[in-house]
């Protein structure tokens, strides 16, 4: 782990190090354009968890919002990367002569090698990011007594403290919190009671608590084993729920076949039927993912041998 995280911080060094050249060297804003690609492969490839799931859901506004926010970071790197190294020239006084393949080359280089060294799309499968090997959690220290746990009651609360209609990105980060506060399985339980008791209410709660459910990370880890039937309870036959949890679970069961016997049984989304044909076309994928892979046939050993063909 030591020597993977070594190269992992040399690979991300040498992604830094071609606009820091390019700036030294006082290229222009034509440059900004094949560095940010660069840096968005990486993103891409490296940290899988930061953009959406599945092909249906890039089709979602909330999707293309996500991605340009990571373009739009990328470029404030690079443009920053840039402003440094022309800073560096000029203090120096002294311009570099660079083929202008050269910086662009040393920042691509990062990418196949961070890809040899770390397999972002398994290691999220496994419930583990980038982010949490280059910076892992400080480990609590014994001589301090740690906080009570909230217990689920109290860590929903501040949920329906949210107005009815609040927005997803306001319910989200509370939604985040309660699970941290007093544990995923525990808070998904009782949040989806809570739901149940309250039918067609709290649309964006339920929104938010089914992206939950079907993310990923927390499916990987198994942070709540019932959280993928809770969301189906709480979609309920709603269309826009539907529209949402189909695709993002098709590609859960396409990705993760040890996460089958979290989801509801064949029989329970059979009953969804029939729904409109986008739906449908989810649902089915869903229904393939789940459906057992047949074993194949081996001959006994101990069988007679057939006899031969006459002729």
């Amino acid at each position: 782990m030591a020597l993977r995280l070594k190269l992992l911080r040399g690979a991300t060094a040498l992604l830094y190090i071609g606009p820091l050249l390019a700036g030294l060297a006082g290229f222009g804003p034509v440059m900004l354009l094949p560095f940010v690609s660069v840096f968005v492969l990486w993103q891409m490839l490296l940290r899988p968890h930061l953009w959406p799931q599945s092909n249906a859901e890039w089709l979602t506004p909330q999707a293309w919002v996500t991605a340009l926010t990571q373009v739009l970071t990328q470029l404030l790197l690079v443009a920053t990367l840039f402003a440094i190294g022309r800073g560096i020239g000029g203090v120096t006084g002294n311009l570099p002569l660079f083929f202008p393949l050269l910086p662009i080359a040393v920042s691509f280089t990062a990418v196949p090698l961070g890809r040899l060294v770390w397999q972002g799309e398994q290691a999220l499968q496994q419930g583990v990011t980038l982010d949490d090997l280059l910076a892992p959690q400080p480990q609590p220290d014994p001589a301090i007594p740690l906080p009570t746990a909230a217990t689920p009651e109290e860590a929903v609360h501040p949920l329906f403290q949210l107005p009815e209609d609040a927005p997803l990105t306001d319910i989200a980060p509370v939604l985040d919190e309660a699970l941290e506060d007093a544990g995923a399985w525990a808070v998904v339980a009782h949040l989806t009671g809570l739901l149940d008791a309250a039918p067609g209410r709290y649309a964006g709660l339920r929104h938010a608590l089914i992206l939950w459910a079907t993310d990923p990370e927390p499916v990987a880890a198994n942070a709540a084993p019932a959280a993928l039937r809770a969301a189906f309870r709480l979609a309920g036959r709603d269309p826009a729920l539907l529209a949402v949890l189909l695709p993002r679970a098709a590609h859960l069961a396409r990705t993760m076949p040890q996460r089958h016997p979290q989801f509801p049984e064949p029989a329970e989304l059979a009953a969804l039927l029939p729904l409109p044909a986008a739906l449908a076309r989810h649902h089915a994928a869903l229904t393939a993912a789940l459906a057992p892979r047949p074993q194949p046939r081996h001959p006994d050993p101990q069988a007679p041998l057939s006899p031969a063909p006459a002729g």
